[in-house]
């Protein structure tokens, strides 16, 4: 047969392109909507357009070969939508019986090295209020009936043999300390996993992990929005492998930025609204404080010359674009606008690691150790208002910007005439969060009391070369102000 001409590979590439970009909303949508035969049909007719695209992209193949991908395109699509309508329909009918605060998404694998994206998992987070007692990981007896239940849309049927692989995970809101937060997560999210184990689930295919309150979808500060950050998450996805890019992708994921997980309200700042997906800044919202205003005796530690934080706009995201390798998550879940906040209104966050459920061991997350460029270890470091602000040692991994070693910071009083020994040594916690070039470095002072700041905003190109923008918090008479700080590698 004669080879595909040039116009009909770009039309096909274009389809492709289309398949990629289109809203996935719309999936769900027309999923929940519609009957297992036109959800087969229509997955066939996507994947059938879809592996036509692909070999017709290549240049390589004939009109046999794009007949074969288009067979095999359908056939993959009709059983992925299948799959999903079913879990859809399980799901959604375990939360009218149980009248379950359920939210289900659907997940994608997107790559830079493929066409279109690919079928990947199904997320489904509950709402645990009445399923643990408040601070204990013994599910309660309505707890265990509906765990039981949720555990039957995630069973094989009779004669299957499961391939997939599922994590439970364990979400707290921001009461209370980190580290007894993600104990408390892991527990639970262990507990799951042992009712899911009990009701046939393979223990070789489960995995479990403690998030404590490092990834929250509501305000911590407000004590009605709170309660959404207690759930827990159950995660399946095709296999071993999507699993760890899944793990990697949620782990430093700049979307729990949206919320802060401090407990109490900003002091009087403004925080500029933007939107993840694009990083163009919306209109700001206020947050106001009852913090008594600074007697005038209370005089800084050390003079930054920054301005008052509610003044400032914490627009920092805009720098961090997102990744275009990861997981695009189907779903209304999260609103294309949210308030990303500033390390003001956060605290250090602490997530667990992911383990097996059949033997405990953690799950290698990292295909390297190499670090990224400058981030070795080295130290960084920038004059503000005269004073020297060192970060060191800088160590992030080049695997989704993981965090090695806490820094420690170094302020150099009046540098220019003080060029030894720094004047404070402060210890410090970071966390990390990743975009397509550039990451947040984010550090809090651990020993607040008379420290001359109290944390450090700082974006960094992934190139290692320099810092692209950030922000000094410190306190100027009881008020928080903020001053610009953009270090560069030494």
């Amino acid at each position: 047969m004669p080879p595909l001409n040039k116009s009909y590979r770009l039309t096909a590439t274009a389809i492709a392109i289309c398949l990629a970009t289109t809203s996935c909303a719309t999936y769900n949508e027309f999923s929940s909507s519609n009957s297992n035969t036109t959800n087969c049909l229509a997955g066939g007719v996507l994947g059938a357009l879809a592996g036509a695209a692909l070999v017709a992209a290549s240049g390589k193949g004939d009109q046999g070969a794009l007949i074969a991908g288009a067979a095999v395109g359908a056939a993959a699509g009709c059983g992925m939508a299948l799959y999903y309508k079913n879990r859809l329909q399980r799901l959604e009918q375990l939360a009218k019986e149980e009248n379950l605060s359920l939210q289900v998404e659907t997940l994608q694998t997107t790559s830079t090295s493929s066409a279109k994206p690919e079928e990947a998992g199904i997320v489904a987070q509950v709402q645990d209020e009445g399923m643990f007692p408040v601070g204990s990981a013994q599910l309660s007896a309505d707890g265990q009936r509906q765990v039981r239940k949720l555990a039957s849309a995630f069973t094989e049927k009779p004669g299957e043999t499961g391939t997939t692989a599922i994590l439970v995970v364990g979400h707290t809101d921001a009461t209370g300390s980190a580290a007894t937060n993600q104990a408390l997560s892991e527990r639970r999210a262990r507990a799951v996993a042992s009712i899911l184990a009990e009701q046939g689930i393979s223990r070789e295919r489960m995995y479990f992990q403690g998030a404590g309150a490092s990834r929250p979808i509501a305000d911590n500060a407000d004590p009605v929005q709170r309660g959404k950050n207690r759930r827990v998450e159950i995660v399946e996805v095709n296999d071993r492998e999507t699993l760890v890019k899944r793990v990697n992708a949620e782990q430093n994921n700049p979307k729990y930025l949206a919320h802060g997980t401090s407990t109490n309200a900003p002091s009087k700042s403004t925080t500029a609204a933007t939107n993840i997906s694009t990083g163009q800044p919306s209109q700001p919202t206020v947050t106001q404080s009852n913090t008594p205003k600074s007697r005038s005796e209370n005089r800084p530690l050390v003079d930054f010359g920054g301005q008052p934080a509610r003044s400032n706009q914490w627009n920092l995201a805009q720098i961090i674009k997102p990744k275009r390798d990861g997981f695009a998550v189907i779903s209304s879940a999260y609103a294309n606008e949210i308030p990303v906040q500033g390390c003001q209104a956060d605290t250090p966050r602490l997530s667990g690691e992911v383990k097996s459920f059949a033997t405990g061991a953690a799950l290698n997350e990292h295909a390297t150790h190499e670090y990224l460029p400058g981030m070795n270890g080295r130290a960084w470091a920038s004059l503000v208002n005269g004073h020297l602000v060192t970060l060191s040692p800088v160590a992030v991994l080049r695997d989704n910007a993981t965090l090695v070693q806490n820094p420690k910071v170094y302020v150099t009083r009046d540098y220019s005439n003080n060029k030894g020994k720094a004047s404070d040594t402060l210890s410090a916690t970071a966390n990390t969060y990743e975009g397509e070039d550039a990451i947040l470095y984010r550090v809090f002072i651990d020993q607040q009391n008379r420290a001359p700041l109290s944390c450090i905003d700082v974006v960094m190109r992934k190139a290692g070369d320099k810092s692209l923008d950030g922000k000094l918090y410190y306190d100027n008479g009881g008020e928080s102000y903020a001053a610009t700080y953009a270090p560069v590698r030494g």
